[in-house]
């Protein structure tokens, strides 16, 4: 099943520019109607406040797919592509801690606690990316998160960083 939603939360002080930005493009999205619920929506925007960039700002991206009986939310810290300068045009993964204390905590039950590891050059997979994932009951919902070492690499990064330093949402 296709996801049912794929948006990008500012993790930053760059809030209203982000806002600003979605703004723009928001009436040609008026018409699609979003699936989630608002429990889930309140659980993945505390979620994306749990990633914490080592350096610089970033965005978190998350893509929401319904399973049978159980959400399935996928997250993960967009890429910051690099503008002017030697490096121009490229897109480099950013680097974070997340607070898994703190995620655990907000499920009523923790049923699945796993972290699956592709390592760089595994041949089975055509997107290697490590995630870890926590599943269990939440607010008497069944919900499955992954939470991915690296954006997948189709999707376009989260933020941009020029030569002078200055950061803004992509």
């Amino acid at each position: 099943m296709p996801p049912t939603g794929v948006a990008t939360l500012s993790h930053s002080h760059l809030v209203v520019q982000h806002l600003l930005k979605q703004m723009e493009g928001w009436r040609p999205r008026q018409n699609k109607r979003d699936l989630r619920p608002e429990w889930l929506t309140h659980m993945i925007e505390e979620f994306a406040e749990a990633f914490e960039p080592i350096s610089d700002v970033a965005r978190v991206g998350f893509e929401c797919i319904p399973e049978d009986d159980v959400w399935v939310v996928q997250m993960y810290l967009g890429r910051t592509e690099i503008v002017g300068g030697p490096r121009d045009g490229h897109a480099q993964p950013v680097s974070f801690e997340l607070n898994l204390q703190s995620l655990m905590g907000r499920f009523e039950r923790l049923d699945e606690f796993s972290w699956s590891v592709f390592p760089e050059g595994a041949e089975d997979e055509t997107d290697p990316r490590s995630y870890l994932t926590l599943g269990g009951i939440t607010a008497g919902h069944a919900v499955r998160f992954h939470f991915f070492a690296a954006a997948p690499n189709e999707h376009a990064p989260g933020m941009r960083i020029y030569s002078d330093g200055r950061f803004e949402p992509a």
